[in-house]
């Protein structure tokens, strides 16, 4: 990488190379209320926003199911832009921050009591309200409704109605990630009448949420078409009617990243969540504005340690150390990556600091290999899903196994048929990895647990169940921690995967959009992203202020 982009690198992320991002502090609780006024209240007066236009996005894949408990939801966050979640999280990922809950209080250990938000209403009409939220639960739980979050509330003994906007959570015992469930998949809150209809019209053309947008048109494959929701609530929380400012969000589906690039310099897309590989052509573009940000993604290739050759612990850590992760970032991500120890990204607050990267050793390959009865090599089978970039570094981590041996026969598919092979644990090694990591149970679970939804492939071990059930049932967020940082070393220990590196993204801005605050992104993270939506200078697209 050369100097130059280094140094700008390290400006936007905070991170060069191989250096760190600070460890984030876990934050003080906030109302959205004061997350918006760190913004809205000290914008220059000529820069206020302003109302207008249809936002023009692109994504590599087709949004898939729009029911978040449905497999697969392809696009998470255009699934933000009409749902909307019970708890968001703070700058340590921890859920602290209210936002369609107004409150949730534990009345015992193993009681909460969730307080709503009054006056909101569905895109439907119908009122958010605690029966809503008990149905919602309900259907949930249900296995004949095939929800794949079924398992992050294995906990949860029964939901009670208390009031019009309460709802009392009955627990089988003292469960601390009960509130970060609620920040995640689970959270999203939908219509009690959608619901109860067609569940396949809800899944594919009409959900009804609380966001600020509403689904217009659904064009599977080709594009989503979204428009302006004029009784969001938030708005009508902070005061400010005219949010969310776009009128409308149109994201087109194009998978070649180069077609997609090619639209955003021309002017036909407003914001771009650029492929790595072209970031060194537009970094310092002096028509765009180019952001790094970290992101709490976690990139790594799962084994199926539980049969075929990487059972054996020699043939998964033969196959770890065989991958340059440096390179890899250099060669495939353009720098644009952190090394990954572990499940949990170095700002997060589970996060063990203690742990580093697998160091890439060709020798301790090949005798890990001879140690198994393996000199000659062996082949292994696997897959990842068929984006342009996951297909790239399939190739330079097949080259790199081929190096010592191992002939990784890797096939490309789309998401659905790649969820099914996994879900058949046919596959040595496949796409794995967890994206959007929040409540550390959530990811750990749902990987390393024998009823999680991701866990095909990983062998019983009842201490590692012991460790995830007693991490998930203890209340103090220190000792939550230092069981986090055991778990996270046991299953490093074990190679159950090959951890890559956690994700920086890179989105680019044309220089009519406004809003757009690096410093509140990296501070607050998904809390400031739900609070703050963009909008165009002159509430148009190609206008500049």
């Amino acid at each position: 990488m050369d100097r130059e982009r280094r140094d700008t690198l390290q400006k936007l992320a905070g991170a060069a190379g191989a250096a760190a991002i600070p460890m984030a502090r876990p934050a003080q609780a906030q109302t959205v209320e004061k997350l918006a006024d760190q913004v809205y209240t000290k914008l220059d007066p000529a820069d206020k926003p302003v109302r207008g236009g249809t936002l023009r996005l692109a994504a590599p894949l087709y949004i898939g199911n729009m029911n978040p408990n449905r497999w697969p939801v392809n696009d998470w966050v255009s699934l933000s832009y009409f749902h909307e979640k019970l708890m968001v999280n703070d700058g340590g990922y921890l859920p602290t921050v209210p936002y369609i809950a107004q409150s949730i209080v534990r009345e015992s250990p193993k009681v909460a009591m969730l307080t709503l938000r009054s006056g909101i209403q569905f895109h439907d009409g119908t009122p958010l309200n605690a029966e809503a939220i008990k149905y919602m639960f309900e259907w949930i739980r249900k296995p004949e409704n095939a929800a794949w979050t079924i398992g992050s509330l294995a906990d949860l003994e029964s939901v009670e109605v208390a009031g019009p906007l309460k709802v009392r959570f009955n627990l089988k015992q003292p469960w601390a990630a009960f509130e970060g469930v609620l920040s995640g998949a689970v959270g999203y809150v939908l219509s009690q009448v959608a619901l109860q209809q067609d569940p396949r019209r809800f899944e594919s053309t009409a959900p009804k949420g609380l966001g600020p947008y509403t689904v217009e048109e659904a064009s599977p494959g080709n594009h989503l078409r979204l428009k302006r929701n004029p009784n969001w609530w938030l708005a009508k929380a902070l005061g400010r009617p005219e949010m969310p400012y776009f009128d409308g969000i149109q994201i087109s589906v194009i998978p070649d990243p180069s077609v997609r690039l090619a639209n955003f310099r021309a002017g036909a897309l407003d914001i771009l969540s650029l492929d790595k590989t072209q970031y060194p052509t537009v970094y310092n573009d002096k028509n765009f504005d180019v952001h790094v940000l970290p992101a709490n993604h976690s990139a790594a290739y799962r084994f199926n340690a539980a049969k075929g050759p990487c059972a054996d612990i020699r043939v998964r850590k033969a196959i770890s150390h065989a991958i340059d992760r440096k390179a890899l970032i250099e060669g495939t991500q353009f720098g644009l990556a952190r090394p990954a120890s572990g499940l949990y990204p170095e700002d997060h607050w589970a996060h063990n600091p203690t742990l580093k990267p697998v160091s890439f050793d060709q020798k301790f390959s090949r005798d890990m290999l001879a140690q198994a009865g393996l000199e000659k090599g062996l082949t292994i089978r696997g897959y990842v899903v068929n984006t342009a970039s996951a297909v790239q570094v399939a190739e330079a981590v097949k080259n790199m196994l081929g190096q010592v041996g191992i002939n990784w026969q890797v096939d490309a598919l789309a998401p659905v048929a790649a969820a099914a092979r996994r879900e058949a644990g046919d596959y040595d090694m496949a796409t794995g990895g967890w994206s959007f990591v929040l409540d550390p149970d959530l990811s750990m679970s749902g990987l390393y647990h024998p009823n999680g939804n991701f866990s095909q492939g990983r062998p019983n071990d009842p201490e590692r169940l012991a460790q995830i059930e007693a991490a998930r049932h203890e209340l103090s967020i220190e000792k939550r921690r230092t069981l986090y940082h055991a778990l996270e070393k046991r299953v490093a220990d074990e190679y159950l995967d090959a951890w890559l590196w956690w994700e920086l993204s890179v989105t680019a801005y044309q220089k009519w959009i406004r809003g757009m605050s690096y410093n509140g992104n990296v501070r607050y993270k998904e809390s400031w992203w739900f609070t703050h939506p963009l909008w165009f200078a002159e509430g148009k697209p190609g206008k500049l202020g």
